[in-house]
């Protein structure tokens, strides 16, 4: 069976006879079990974290080579509780990349948790890596749009932002980034895009020309900044 791993997000064939499974059948008045649960738990072979997962399943059946359902019908992920969705380049300092996956996790339950950690992600950016400090998240952002060497892709992230977020009609969305607010439709996606674009802008362009620059030294013994 095929199956992609919560943590490393690889698509994985998994063997389940080599993983542990345990069969537990719903009660009925009738001790006649026409369904049950498996509980099934490995490893991935690919990164090697452990997983577990539950199944519901239909024709529960018990024989002297152990308890099994004949047709899995649902199959839900118990651990880790949230899968990583989605792969952060390693150029993005782990506690910035912890609170971007925690974002992800939480907005198909909760948007305005989401929004509301992507906001405090986003001005946590803004302060300590671009030192970019106003009296709200407004003119925080205003700011970041005035620097030359922003890319176009980034303001233009930055101005679909503004329209939703609206900070004309909800100002608290502009001055407490730990409060949790009222969003509009949309905006936690819109926000989630808009740290995407600010990681590729504050860490991953710059570590990558880095490394060009440092490779052509090291080739042609032409040095950076160089007349």
């Amino acid at each position: 069976m095929c199956m992609i791993c919560p943590y490393c997000g690889i698509g994985i064939s998994v063997n389940w006879g080599e993983w542990d499974e345990d069969c537990y059948p719903v009660p009925s008045e009738e001790d006649d079990y026409d369904e049950g649960y498996n509980i099934v738990s490995g490893f991935c072979p690919d990164c090697q974290r452990f997983i577990v997962r539950l199944q519901h399943g239909i024709g529960y059946t018990d024989s002297q080579y152990g308890a099994e359902l004949q047709e899995i019908d649902n199959e839900v992920l118990i651990y880790p509780k949230f899968p990583i969705n989605k792969q952060i380049n390693t150029y993005v300092p782990k506690r910035y990349e912890t609170l971007f996956q925690e974002a992800l996790q939480v907005n198909s339950i909760s948007p305005r948790a989401s929004a509301t950690l992507s906001r405090y992600l986003l001005q946590n950016v803004l302060h300590e890596e671009l030192k970019i400090k106003k009296k709200n998240l407004a003119d925080e952002i205003s700011e970041l749009e005035k620097m030359q060497s922003i890319p176009s892709t980034l303001i233009a992230m930055l101005q679909v932002f503004r329209k939703v977020a609206n900070f004309g009609a909800h100002p608290k969305k502009s001055t407490n980034s730990k409060e949790i607010i009222d969003i509009e439709k949309g905006e936690a996606d819109v926000m989630l895009e808009l740290i995407e674009e600010l990681f590729d802008y504050v860490f991953i362009k710059p570590k990558r020309q880095e490394e060009i620059l440092k490779k052509i030294s090291e080739k042609y013994g032409i040095e950076p900044y160089q007349s």
